[in-house]
């Protein structure tokens, strides 16, 4: 059985898709997914996690739509073929503070950006 942090990032990585019209670098995406899964898990894969879900998790997957055609539109703007790293991050750093909103109070969301930044310059 998927937890709910996996059911959740499922969709707003679906969502993502969706909206980008353009490929997608498997692994650029799987380093802003590793950097997000530790704040999805805190939020969601505890006892209220679901009700949580129930209430922001249209929001989520907008969010998830908007960083889609953002990073989309940023490969436009820098004519490349492949939504990547710098793509993600630029659209990313454009929804950050959309995507904590419903967080609970006690939680402190890592800075997924300057974690994927920091992964990618390793």
């Amino acid at each position: 059985m998927n937890s709910m942090s996996d059911v959740a990032l499922n969709e707003c990585v679906a969502e993502l898709r969706a909206a980008c019209r353009r490929p997608i670098d498997e692994p650029a995406l799987e380093r802003l997914l590793d950097a997000l899964r530790p704040n999805f898990r805190q939020i969601l894969d505890r006892p209220e996690g679901k009700a949580h879900w129930t209430d922001y998790g249209q929001h989520m997957r907008d969010n998830g739509r908007h960083l889609g055609a953002l990073a989309d539109f940023f490969s436009y703007q820098t004519d490349a073929d492949v939504v990547g790293d710098s793509q993600l991050i630029q659209a990313f750093a454009m929804v950050e503070a959309a995507c904590r909103v419903g967080a609970p109070a006690a939680s402190e969301p890592q800075n997924a950006v300057g974690a994927a930044a920091e992964r990618r310059s390793t």
